[in-house]
């Protein structure tokens, strides 16, 4: 709100050395001289002069200080004030997130289809993928968290939330750096006959269980063996240690070092969105709505004014 040659100028006038002002401000000797000759210049006014001391103001100077000092002060409190008010008007959202389903997958869309990204603050509040303690992470939503993004097929999960569909994921495999199939761009399914398959256990999830229906009857080759309901890093430990295949995602490419993640040839895919309480904050229910439309403006532009 103030040019920087009078916070320059505040700052000789001040320190009364163009040296300490200098160093203060971690410039040069010459480049606060230059500042303070282009300010006189451009107010038509002689602000300093030099003594055996240092320098001393002018009397036009030495009211020029003392009303930009006042004027610097009441300039900092006006951005203060307008700082408290935009925080009083922007609405915080409660974004969980963890390792396997972290946050920014919501926070890199909205920002770029938002017309207003700093309407809401995302607020991340971080999460253990715990299998043992996920079910009751989902059904405190809307206490601590309002949403959590990611791959969310089980029945148990959202039988005790609701869920908001943004895209898909393909399905891959996982396999152990060191496995005869880990230099393959490509998964064929009769590349995995005679291995063993780790995948999410029978009867939970939606999106799983036809593919591990169609596995058993047409390709009986591949030893399909369950894990749990859910996955955590102790699933993938487990595909590296013991040279498994693992029934995995694609977004989960970089979750383990030691595996590798390769699609294969088929079209199974996994639903990802957004998790939110059965009875949302009306802040959540709030920001939902102005996702959905933030969505059709930028998949349909002509057909948003509509809704």
């Amino acid at each position: 709100m103030y040019s920087q040659q009078i916070k320059i100028f505040v700052q000789v006038a001040e320190k009364g050395s163009l040296s300490k002002a200098a160093k203060d401000l971690f410039v040069t000797p010459a480049s606060v001289m230059k500042q303070m000759n282009a300010l006189e210049d451009r107010l038509n006014l002689k602000l300093i002069k030099r003594t055996n001391q240092g320098i001393e103001l002018t009397p036009a100077g030495t009211y020029l200080y003392k009303a930009a000092k006042d004027f610097i002060r009441q300039s900092e409190k006006a951005v203060e004030k307008a700082k408290a008010i935009q925080q009083q008007t922007v609405k915080t959202i409660r974004l969980g997130s963890s390792f396997l389903n972290p946050g920014n997958l919501l926070i890199d869309l909205w920002n770029q289809i938002s017309p207003d990204p700093s309407e809401y603050r995302i607020k991340m509040i971080p999460y253990s993928d715990d299998r043992q303690k996920i079910l009751s992470v989902v059904s405190s939503l809307g206490e601590e968290m309002d949403f959590m993004i990611g791959v969310f097929g089980s029945r148990q999960m959202l039988s005790l939330s609701n869920f908001f569909e943004l895209g898909s994921f393909r399905i891959s495999i996982a396999v152990p750096r060191n496995h005869r199939l880990a230099s393959k761009e490509m998964l064929e399914l009769s590349d995995l006959y005679g291995e063993r398959l780790l995948a999410v256990k029978e009867g939970d999830a939606f999106y799983i269980d036809p593919l591990r229906e169609m596995l058993r009857t047409c390709h009986p080759q591949i030893q399909v063996e369950d894990t749990d309901y859910f996955y955590d890093l102790e699933t993938f430990n487990t595909c590296e240690v013991t040279g498994s295949l693992l029934l995995t995602l694609e977004c989960w490419e970089k979750v383990h070092p030691s595996l590798v993640t390769i699609p294969v040839n088929w079209d199974y895919k996994a639903p990802y969105g957004l998790l939110y309480a059965k009875n949302p904050t009306p802040e959540a229910a709030a920001f939902l709505e102005s996702l959905k439309k933030a969505l059709a403006l930028s998949q349909n532009p002509d057909s948003f004014s509509s809704h």
